[in-house]
C-alpha cells in the first residue's frame, strides 16, 4: 500500500496517533487495543461517531481544534488558530519543557497535559475558565503556575504535580480539597509532609498554602481575615477598601 492509502486519526481511549487504512470501517489501536469505527463522508453519521481526518504534521487538528501534539520539540507555541486543545492532547509528550498557549484557546481538556514530565513551564491563555480533571497531572518538573483571572474552577486532581507555587490572578478562583473519592486540585505542603504547594500569591502577597487550603479560594480566606475579597486590602472607618473603593460585605 502507498502513504496515501492511509488516513491519521487519533484513538478516542488512549490518544495514540494511528495511521488507518482508508477502505475500512474499523481500526484497532496497536497501544491499548480499542476498537475505532470510521466513517466516511459517505455513509450515514447517524449511529456512529465520526472519526476526523486529521491535518498538520506535529499539530494534528480537526478544524480549530487540536487533538494531538506529534512533535518533539523542547519548547512549544501552540498556533494562533486553535481553539480547542482537546483531551489528552499533549498526554505524555517527555520532549516538551515549555508551552505558551495563545489567548486564541478557550478551552483546554482533561488530561491534555498529563504526564509531560519534562514540562516546567506552561503560559495558560486569558480567557479559559476551568482547569481541568488531570491537565497537569504527572508533571513532576512544572513547579510553579500562573492561573489566569478568568479561570472560575480548579477541578478535582487537575495540578497534582511537582507545583511548589501557585499564582492566582483573581481571588476568587476556587479549588477543591481531597475527600474520600478523589484526590485535591492540588497538593499542600505540611509539617511531615515537604512536598506539595507551600506558597500562594495574589496581588504580589506571599500566602503559606496549608492556610489558605481549607477556605477553597484566596477571596474566602481574605474574607475571614476582614480584608477585601477584591484585592485583600484593608477596610476604612466607612466599610470601603482603601485600595480599591470596594464596599465591605455584610
Amino acid at each position: 500500500m502507498e502513504f496515501n492509502d492511509y488516513i491519521q486519526i487519533v484513538c478516542p481511549e488512549c490518544k495514540a496517533l494511528l495511521f488507518a487504512e482508508k477502505n475500512l470501517d474499523s481500526w484497532y489501536c496497536g497501544h491499548c487495543g480499542h476498537k475505532t469505527e470510521i466513517v466516511h463522508e459517505t455513509e450515514s453519521h447517524e449511529d456512529k461517531k465520526k472519526v476526523p481526518v486529521l491535518t498538520g504534521d506535529e499539530f494534528l487538528c480537526d478544524g480549530n481544534i487540536l487533538v494531538k501534539y506529534a512533535g518533539k520539540d523542547e519548547d512549544v507555541d501552540v498556533p494562533d488558530y486553535v481553539r480547542i486543545i482537546d483531551s489528552g492532547a499533549f498526554k505524555g509528550n517527555t520532549f516538551i519543557k515549555t508551552v505558551t498557549i495563545p489567548d486564541s484557546v478557550k478551552e483546554i481538556g482533561d488530561c491534555a497535559f498529563e504526564g509531560c514530565t519534562s514540562l516546567t513551564d506552561v503560559q495558560l491563555p486569558s480567557e479559559i475558565r476551568k482547569i481541568e480533571y488531570k491537565t497537569f497531572s504527572d508533571c513532576e518538573s512544572l513547579k510553579k503556575i500562573v492561573i489566569p483571572a478568568m479561570v472560575e474552577e480548579i477541578a478535582y486532581n487537575a495540578m497534582c504535580c511537582g507545583l511548589e507555587e501557585i499564582v492566582f490572578e483573581s481571588s476568587y478562583t476556587t479549588w477543591e480539597p481531597e475527600n474520600d473519592y478523589t484526590n485535591p486540585s492540588f497538593e499542600v505542603a505540611r509539617k511531615g509532609s515537604p512536598s506539595g504547594v507551600s506558597r500562594i500569591y495574589f496581588r504580589g502577597v506571599s500566602y503559606t498554602a496549608s492556610e489558605l487550603y481549607r477556605y477553597k479560594s484566596v477571596a474566602s480566606y481574605l474574607k475571614s481575615e476582614g480584608l477585601c475579597q477584591n484585592c485583600g486590602g484593608k477596610f476604612g472607618m466607612f466599610g470601603k477598601c482603601k485600595t480599591c473603593g470596594t464596599k465591605k460585605e455584610q
